[in-house]
């Protein structure tokens, strides 16, 4: 009988030692932002209008909390694109004025470790819209593709996993377009997964002096935040403990029955 008890013992202490270490292997929080606006027109209902690319900028930021922390920037024209890169952490971001289009990417995944970090793009595109060949006000449509792709999830030890976006078109300081979401579908809790891929094309008409020159600013963000935790050794330590006890009890029980 003395045999058959150890033969539990270990069976259950090997079992508490998988768990406590597929808890610090596989624990992890990931996310995925991506945004894009791009085929940026503009339609008077007289006249032409031109639209001139006058700068271009990009940035990104990827790091840990408590960790390294990656920035990177560029104002080059007409294309200006920054990356940044931390681990599991990076960042992207594009403004092309040669094509009047504006990207960013964010993904952040951390595993195995209490740990949490985050990444965001940001891109600006500005410039200037001439109307002529008319007089008085003058509707104008704007248009542009507005393309988003998220993916977050978290598994059975990750704690939060969140995408950001936000989008601001501005003529003369208005703005005309706009989409902010801070923490687009936040997961709080482990094993949870989202994803959406969309895209859409989005207009808006706008009343501008015919003769005028007008200043345009296209700004889109991605973020990317995750926060894992794996249980602490004191609490595998108490898991252990906790199957030994059941042990213990199994081994009372088959006593009394062999009694």
């Amino acid at each position: 009988m003395r045999f058959k008890s150890l033969k539990v013992f270990a069976g259950v202490l090997m079992l508490g030692l998988l768990l406590g270490a597929s808890s610090t292997t596989y624990a992890d929080a990931f996310s995925l932002t991506s945004f894009s606006f791009n085929n940026f027109q503009f339609t008077p209902s007289a006249g032409t209008a031109q639209f001139t690319a006058t700068s271009t900028t990009a940035r990104a930021d990827a790091g840990i909390l408590g960790g390294v922390q990656v920035t990177n920037s560029s104002s080059s024209f007409p294309i200006a694109q920054a990356s940044a890169l931390v681990n599991g952490i990076s960042a992207s971001a594009i403004a092309n004025g040669a094509t009047n289009s504006v990207s960013a990417t964010s993904t952040a995944f951390l595993g195995g470790c209490t740990c949490q970090g985050g990444a965001g793009g940001f891109a600006l595109l500005t410039g200037t819209l001439v109307l002529s060949g008319a007089e008085g006000p003058v509707n104008v449509s704007i248009s542009a593709l507005r393309s988003m792709l998220w993916q977050v999830q978290t598994d059975a030890f990750g704690r939060y996993a969140e995408s950001g976006l936000s989008m601001d078109v501005l003529v003369n300081g208005v703005v005309v377009f706009s989409f902010q979401v801070d923490a687009l579908h936040p997961l709080l809790g482990p094993n949870q997964s989202s994803m959406l891929q969309a895209a859409e094309q989005i207009s808006r008409t706008i009343t501008l002096q015919g003769g005028s020159t007008n200043s345009i600013g296209v700004r889109i963000a991605a973020s990317s935040l995750v926060i894992n935790e794996v249980p602490e050794p004191a609490s595998m330590v108490l898991l252990i403990s906790g199957l030994g006890a059941l042990t213990g009890v199994l081994k009372r029980r088959r006593r009394s029955v062999d009694q």
